[in-house]
């Protein structure tokens, strides 16, 4: 069976069934299976185990649960919600200050781990403050669904776990690639809001808050803690103190630690935390099996040899393949999981970038922003879907889907930055990784 019918049985009828309903995981899974029988006979099913098992097995892959759970502890515990009233305090009086907050508490709660977490907190605690106080639905959304998805790029992303897994590229690089990038976007999310309460004061009311200095000194300890253990995780991860692995670990029992000196810990909140890990943790393994089977069985029948001679062959500027394969990812993300994604084009593309002299990090940084941008659109947009969940009644999918377009934009303006400027996602690495 020549590659070219190969590509089109495979593809084709992963579309069909994708359209037909049948969920990712057990589309990726049959189609692969079938055509690996047919195609490389009964023998070569032997692969599906020995593959399955090395996936759920990896050292690599336990940062996944591990970072889950120091993201999910401060959520589950009320500790996020503290962090959030803090900053609230110090930010009192400015125009615009709840949704700013909503922004550093986002960032906060990406750096622990989770992009989930930010929108679902954010969505339960500070969308319905923001509406009491006279914010425009616009802001009041899309700052929350915005700084949410942050913890897609701020390190430590778990999609970024799984890409480095995938493309057998340095945790490590990742992370620091998108740091930068991360936090660009942070800022300019602020920048906005700043700029749409100069332009619009009636979208951003200030809201003053009777605030001594000295409660402003005492919240602070709602805020330290939380944020030395980002520190220590990560600068331990970036010093090279410690690996992915180790960091994970540590945090995830530094996040525990806090919620007991807190007095937050109890039976509830030790339960919660654990079975949000392992519904995560879960999904992710359920999409990753059959999306590597996936990549192993198309590099074995020599597909990836053949997308390299066509690629080779194209007489075309590199800019416009790199150009192509952003659309391609964009176009997918709107329809299928971010993981899903991954697993199936990080495989194809990242050898296609490297054979167009791009710089690895650089091109996984594009694809991670894509990602990104997302979950942020319609119609399947992560994002999007969890804020209908958490938001009040009244808010409809109509102002949901109304509140994205500037933050989109915003995206949109980083990618093509981090796309003009690469030294935007390598400057880090190059520094920290001599």
């Amino acid at each position: 069976m020549s590659i070219g019918l190969i590509t089109i049985l495979l593809f084709g009828g992963l579309l069909t069934l994708l359209l037909l309903g049948v969920p990712v995981t057990f589309a990726l899974g049959s189609i692969t299976i079938v055509l690996t029988y047919f195609v490389e006979g009964a023998d070569s099913l032997y692969t599906v185990a020995t593959t399955t098992y090395q996936q759920i097995t990896s050292p690599t892959l336990m940062t996944i649960p591990l970072f889950l759970i120091m993201g999910n502890f401060p959520v589950k515990s009320g500790i996020s919600e503290l962090m959030y009233n803090g900053l609230n305090y110090w930010l009192s009086g400015l125009r615009g200050g709840l949704a700013i907050v909503s922004i550093g508490v986002c960032v906060s709660l990406a750096m622990c781990g989770g992009f989930g977490p930010g929108i679902l907190t954010m969505g339960l605690v500070a969308v319905p403050a923001m509406l009491k106080h006279g914010y425009s639905k616009n802001i009041a959304l899309g700052s929350v669904m915005a700084g949410g998805v942050l913890g897609e790029i701020i390190p430590p992303a778990i999609i970024m776990i799984i890409f480095a897994f995938i493309a057998r590229i340095s945790i490590g690089k990742l992370f620091f690639g998108g740091f930068v990038p991360g936090m660009m976007l942070a800022s300019l999310y602020i920048l906005f809001i700043v700029f749409t309460g100069i332009i619009n004061p009636e979208a951003l009311p200030k809201t003053k808050i009777d605030v001594s200095w000295r409660m402003r000194f005492k919240v602070l300890k709602e805020i330290a803690m939380p944020a030395l253990l980002v520190i220590m995780v990560l600068g331990s991860i970036f010093k090279g103190i410690a690996t992915p692995t180790e960091a994970a670990g540590v945090g995830a029992l530094g996040s525990i630690l806090i919620c007991a000196i807190y007095g937050k810990l109890n039976m509830e909140v030790i339960k919660d935390s654990c079975m949000e890990t392992l519904k995560i943790t879960g999904m992710v393994l359920w999409i990753l099996i059959p999306a590597t089977l996936l990549g192993v069985f198309y590099v074995s029948v020599g597909a990836q040899e053949m997308i390299m001679d066509l690629i080779g062959s194209l007489d075309v500027n590199r800019y416009v393949i790199l150009f192509f394969m952003q659309v391609i990812l964009l176009l997918f993300g709107m329809f299928m999981d971010d993981y899903a994604v991954v697993t199936i084009c990080a495989p194809i593309m990242l050898p296609i970038a490297v054979l167009l002299g791009f710089d690895p990090i650089w091109f996984s940084i594009l694809f991670i922003l894509n990602m990104q941008m997302a979950y942020m659109t319609p119609p399947f947009g992560w994002a999007l879907i969890m804020m209908k969940a958490v938001a009040p009644p009244e808010i409809t999918t109509r102002d949901i889907w109304r509140a994205i377009p500037p933050f989109v934009l915003i995206q949109l303006f980083v990618l093509i930055l981090v796309m003009i400027f690469p030294a935007i996602a390598t400057w880090l690495p190059n520094l920290m990784f001599k």
